[in-house]
């Protein structure tokens, strides 16, 4: 993952699980926030109490039945084995050791008739208690300096209770008794039991309470960011076009996709305030919570998805219902109805769109609180939670398309700040993922390429000037060096009329070359400028190759070359001039007599593939090629740098600008020094 783009699929597939994970640690976190608001963890010098009480009453209805039979045990005079048995158990269940719960019980008159701590019975008839069948008097116990009883733990303690119970006694009449009972906190806890440990869960969950919100606020934080960035990053492009590709999902109208999440949200909720309301263990209602959330989380990522897909297509409201009316609707409507929505703006089209939101928004939270409040016996509590869930929801689907939409334009802000520095950067239409902004994004990858093309051809005009200075300098300087010393030769007295024969025919030889270069710079620039008559007519490559190839045998024999020529019986036809078509093929021919390696063959090949005529044109050349054929195009450039050989270098380039003139195409690639010229033009019908 990089600058918050998921590249691969194991990016994705860990934005989901994380997603997963927190959503789960949400719901955790409002679960225990939701049991501790509850159970007053929050209330002012609370701190658990309440959670502590709660406990007690829950564990000590099982303890108070084991007490009540203890004793039952205890007090039989004439014991069973098995009576025996049974008090040893609860002699071991109710030690200090054992259990944090302790109890004494007294009879009508409020006497002590037994003692948990002791395990001890009291009998009125014979005034004595009895512990391990040794008979000791009770004001003897009590002398004890290391006497403990159940009043010792009593005194003080938070957690204290009682209840009445019926025996029969001797006689079979029914007695009363008091069973009083404390449970032990704090550092006088011995026991590792249900009570200690419960305190301490109540200990640990006082000491969080606050941090629940912290984690709370991160895990939604996290799980807004990871929307986003899976929101952002949906759909697949295309490799050959770069366009997204739209799935199984991004096919369905939108506002059927909206209306199935409607309806999940609305099932998940009915399935929550099901299990909260019936008589479920608390666990299992967690998960059941648990499982709705997390399956509603990605439930809501899919639609997201989806939605997001819709954006970067453009088709976010075109593959709707609702617009497939409209469109009907709008066919039947005014003229100045339809120009209105035609003429908005994105600007204007966005505000719409949240106008609408907000509409619908507080439509549907109207709705809500109308009826709750109507009801009979609506919970106001349910009320504002249902409210705060809608609301919620509503947050979630629209905040990842508007970081969507402010990303884009942060994107376009920075491309056009750049341009206006004069920096130019890559294309930033591909960065986009919204079509009404790639758009934007793309009228300005236009602006950059074209700032781009005026440079390069800035830069191009001032290598060509240069050029021009440089090499027109040379080429008439040279003529004109030649001419002036030969014209002070003839100015001579004692010049002999043969020698002065022969310097005439070099001055003019030289004024011809001369003539012919002036000649040939106002041809190329008429020639690139357009400013040239072409009549396009339906003309045929074969007639005009031949004549050409008949007027340069002649040139051919002199530069030691061997034409092969390859054409089809049947006549090819183009759409051209065939005096301009003549001089393409003439300034092609002229470069291979000068630069071609003498005893090489010239290879002139006339073919059709699919609508075009294809001319090629290849020879050998007489020297090492070290530079690319596009920079034979550019003007003075010669085949022989040295510029030892006839040619002012223009001919290429004329040859290219005739060729584009008659809607053709002229390439030249060098190929281990074989020069090949490639001539296309369209077949005339």
């Amino acid at each position: 993952m990089k600058n918050g783009q998921l590249r691969s699929e194991s990016d994705r597939t860990a934005s989901v699980i994380i997603l997963i994970v927190m959503t789960i640690i949400l719901i955790g976190c409002i679960l225990g926030m939701t049991y501790l608001f509850d159970y007053g963890f929050y209330s002012n010098e609370d701190n658990g109490k309440t959670a502590k009480s709660v406990a007690v009453q829950l564990y000590s209805l099982e303890d108070l039945d084991f007490a009540k039979d203890y004793y039952n045990c205890a007090s039989i005079n004439e014991k069973t084995e098995q009576d025996e048995s049974r008090i040893k158990f609860y002699r071991t269940k109710f030690s200090l050791d054992q259990s944090s719960f302790i109890f004494n019980v007294e009879d009508s008159s409020g006497v002590v008739v037994f003692d948990s701590v002791f395990d001890t019975t009291y009998n009125k008839d014979e005034a004595e208690l009895k512990d391990n069948n040794q008979s000791v008097s009770y004001e003897d116990i009590k002398k004890n300096p290391h006497f403990i009883s159940y009043n010792s733990y009593a005194e003080g303690a938070k957690y204290v209770g009682y209840e009445d119970f019926t025996v029969l006694n001797k006689n079979r009449q029914p007695e009363t008794f008091r069973i009083n009972y404390v449970i032990i906190e704090g550092e006088e806890v011995k026991a590792n039991d249900k009570y200690s440990t419960a305190f301490r869960w109540i200990e640990i969950a006082n000491s969080l309470k606050y941090f629940l919100f912290v984690v709370m606020f991160f895990a939604a934080l996290i799980i807004i960011i990871l929307l986003s960035m899976i929101t952002i990053n949906a759909g697949f492009k295309d490799d050959e076009n770069g366009e997204i590709v739209p799935g199984f999902i991004d096919k369905i109208p939108l506002d059927i996709c909206t209306m199935f999440l409607i309806a999940l949200f609305t099932v998940a909720w009915i399935i929550t305030g099901l299990t909260s309301a019936a008589a479920v263990d608390m666990v299992l209602n967690n998960v059941v919570m648990m499982f709705v959330c997390v399956a509603a989380v990605l439930v809501l990522m899919t639609y997201l998805q989806t939605l997001s897909v819709r954006v970067k297509m453009g088709k976010i409201y075109k593959n709707t219902l609702f617009y497939r009316f409209y469109r009907k609707f709008k066919r039947k409507a005014p003229r100045k109805f339809r120009r209105f929505f035609n003429d908005l703006t994105v600007f204007k089209k966005l505000i719409l769109g949240i106008s609408v939101f907000v509409l619908g928004e507080a439509a549907i939270l109207s709705l809500i609180a109308y009826k709750g409040i109507l009801t009979d016996g609506a919970d106001p509590k349910s009320v504002m939670l249902t409210f705060i869930v809608v609301w919620a929801m509503t947050r979630l689907i629209i905040i990842p398309i508007f970081v969507m939409y402010a990303i884009n334009l942060h994107y376009v802000k920075e491309e056009g700040q750049k341009l206006a520095k004069g920096v130019l950067g890559d294309d930033i239409s591909d960065k986009l993922s919204i079509a009404s902004i790639r758009a934007h994004g793309k009228n300005l990858d236009k602006i950059r390429d074209e700032i781009n093309k005026a440079m390069e051809q800035e830069l191009k005009s001032e290598k060509l000037k240069n050029e021009l200075i440089t090499n027109v300098s040379h080429d008439i300087k040279t003529p004109l060096t030649s001419i002036k010393n030969y014209v002070d030769l003839l100015n001579r007295e004692d010049l002999s009329n043969e020698d002065r024969k022969k310097y005439l025919e070099i001055v003019n030889r030289h004024t011809d070359k001369l003539t012919m270069l002036l000649g040939d710079l106002i041809e190329a620039s008429q020639i690139s400028s357009g400013n040239i008559d072409i009549e396009l007519e339906k003309t045929s490559l074969n007639i005009i190759i031949e004549q050409t190839i008949e007027e340069f045998a002649v040139k051919f024999m002199k530069s030691e070359l061997i034409p092969r020529v390859e054409m089809p019986e049947e006549d090819i036809y183009i759409m051209g001039d065939g005096k301009w078509i003549w001089r393409i093929f003439s300034n092609l021919l002229n470069n291979a007599c000068k630069y071609a390696a003498p005893g090489t063959d010239v290879e002139i090949i006339l073919d059709k593939k699919q609508n075009e005529a294809v001319i090629k044109i290849a020879n050998i050349a007489g020297h090492d090629l070290d530079f690319e054929g596009k920079e034979l195009f550019e003007r003075f450039v010669r085949g022989d740098s040295s510029r030892h050989t006839e040619g002012n270098g223009l001919g290429l380039s004329i040859a290219k600008s005739l060729t584009e003139l008659q809607n053709g195409k002229l390439d030249i690639n060098v190929n281990n020094n074989k020069f090949i010229a490639v001539l296309k033009f369209e077949l005339a019908d």
